[in-house]
């Protein structure tokens, strides 16, 4: 734990995959802000490593080698996916997944670039319908609509039937009605209530 300092770079054995598992090709990871409070150790307690620790939770890359009892992928297949906090990541050139924790990589963007899905996906995916649970028709605001996470819930929000409302600079509003928003509304620096109007579910 500590500084990037700590972060070295090193050759170790070919994992191999254990039943219910896949071995990915690594073609892309992320870097987040977790990562990084993972690295320095402010989260030892709810997320205990075993050290030495390969980071890199996010993963887009091509399945090259299935365990026993995976029928979902074969080899060949690109996926992505969100790698749980404690094991070795996606900072390598192959890394053990779960088959059920991987889904299909996107065809529209390079493999490499979707490695920037899983995280802010998933988050913006979580706050909508397992926190906020969205459902189609309510009105939604969505702050920072044009940044990782707030794209994403536009986009998915927009996506179930919401009626949503982007918060966003007026440079970024155009792309805030690109990626679904219904309304575009400025940044919001005092009551939102008096930005949006009506009341927002």
């Amino acid at each position: 734990y500590g500084t990037p300092d700590v972060l070295t770079y090193e050759d170790v054995d070919l994992p191999t995959p254990a039943a219910g598992q896949v071995r990915i090709r690594v073609a892309g990871t992320s870097f987040n802000s977790v990562d990084g409070t993972i690295r320095a150790g402010f989260m030892q307690e709810p997320m205990p490593l075993t050290l030495p620790h390969t980071p890199g939770l996010d993963v887009a890359g091509t399945v090259d080698e299935v365990g026993d009892g995976v029928t979902r992928w074969a080899v060949g297949d690109e996926v992505v996916g969100f790698l749980p906090f404690t094991v070795d990541g996606a900072a390598a050139e192959h890394v053990l997944a779960s088959a059920g924790s991987l889904a299909r990589a996107p065809k529209s963007i390079p493999l490499a670039d979707a490695a920037a899905l899983p995280l802010v996906g998933l988050t913006a995916w979580q706050a909508l319908f397992v926190h906020a649970d969205l459902k189609a028709g309510q009105r939604i605001l969505v702050t920072g609509a044009t940044g990782a996470v707030g794209g994403y819930a536009v986009q998915l929000a927009a996506a179930a039937g919401a009626h949503v409302i982007a918060s966003a600079s007026e440079a970024s509003a155009d792309q805030a009605r690109h990626l679904g928003a219904h309304e575009v509304v400025g940044r919001i620096a005092a009551d939102a209530t008096t930005v949006v109007g009506e009341p927002v579910d």
